[in-house]
């Protein structure tokens, strides 16, 4: 079984790629034929002379387009990756804590399963109408309040390899398609993740297992855990982030928005008979 690991680490964020490839090589999949495609800019990396490295010259985007691009970016190596049996794409700053195997991990062919999604933490235990999906029309990463289901990450995503590039190849497109009408989906590539589960069942939905912020406390074995970037790297500063004090009044507001007027939006939306269209 060929698995190809999609990593993109530009700029600041090579420093994630030793740990992040030296627990993936351990623990990730043992006993499957992995490659790693790293996209990045950096002259060179470390282990990049490893049999299954390839360092691939990326050029570093702004934000955010470091992030909205990543679709494009993996179809640039398209006709070498339509030869893995799956493809699966890794945020930066993940490491892989305990022995990861193909049964509990890949997508179920016999239960109709094409990708594999993770539970965005923040989320696990929320109702859909609390989850930040991008609720502006005019987007295509549109999800009316009555609608949608689970809440995904965006840093860890995959599937079989037809199907995850055919996923690629139309978020790259939606993607396009809202940056010429003057739009950028609230949470970026992650939103447009969404919207695409929303419309689909073929997937496989792993916990939060896989997906664990340290020095978070969630009823979950951590088997892959996300660095704080913050320890590592200025995430303000890659992101052009000022640091604000927000006013009383906008703290009480901002709690209301968030936590009381979702109910009248679903309202409204079910009222409306609102769907993905």
């Amino acid at each position: 079984m060929k698995i190809g690991i999609l990593y993109l680490c530009t700029g600041k964020y090579t420093v994630f790629w030793p740990e992040f490839y030296r627990s993936f090589e351990e623990k990730f999949l043992p006993g499957c034929q992995r490659e790693f495609f790293v996209f990045t800019d950096a002259p060179r990396i470390e282990y990049e002379d490893q049999p299954g490295v390839r360092r691939i010259p990326q050029q570093a985007f702004d934000w955010p387009y470091s992030t909205l691009k990543r679709f494009a970016i993996f179809l640039t190596q398209e006709e070498t990756l339509k030869n893995f049996d799956y493809l699966f794409f890794f945020n930066a700053n993940l490491v892989c804590r305990e022995v990861i195997t193909p049964e509990e991990f890949l997508p179920r062919p016999e239960r109709g399963e094409q990708l594999l999604l993770v539970q965005q933490p923040g989320f696990w235990n929320k109702k859909p109408i609390f989850y930040t999906y991008e609720r502006r029309a005019r987007s295509t990463a549109y999800i009316p309040y009555n609608c949608g289901k689970d809440y995904v990450s965006g840093g860890l995503n995959g599937g079989t390899a037809q199907a995850f590039l055919a996923m690629c190849h139309e978020l790259d497109r939606r993607t396009e398609q809202d940056l010429a009408n003057g739009i950028i989906a609230v949470w970026h590539d992650e939103s447009q993740l969404n919207r695409y589960a929303a419309e689909r069942k073929d997937y496989r939905l792993l916990t939060p297992a896989y997906w664990y912020p340290e020095g978070w406390q969630m009823p979950f074995e951590q088997k892959i855990i996300v660095r704080n970037k913050s320890r590592y790297i200025d995430v303000a500063s890659v992101k052009h982030q000022q640091p604000a004090t927000r006013p009383w009044l906008v703290r009480k507001w901002e709690a209301f928005r968030l936590n009381w007027l979702p109910y009248l939006w679903w309202t409204r939306d079910t009222l409306l008979h609102k769907t993905l269209k």
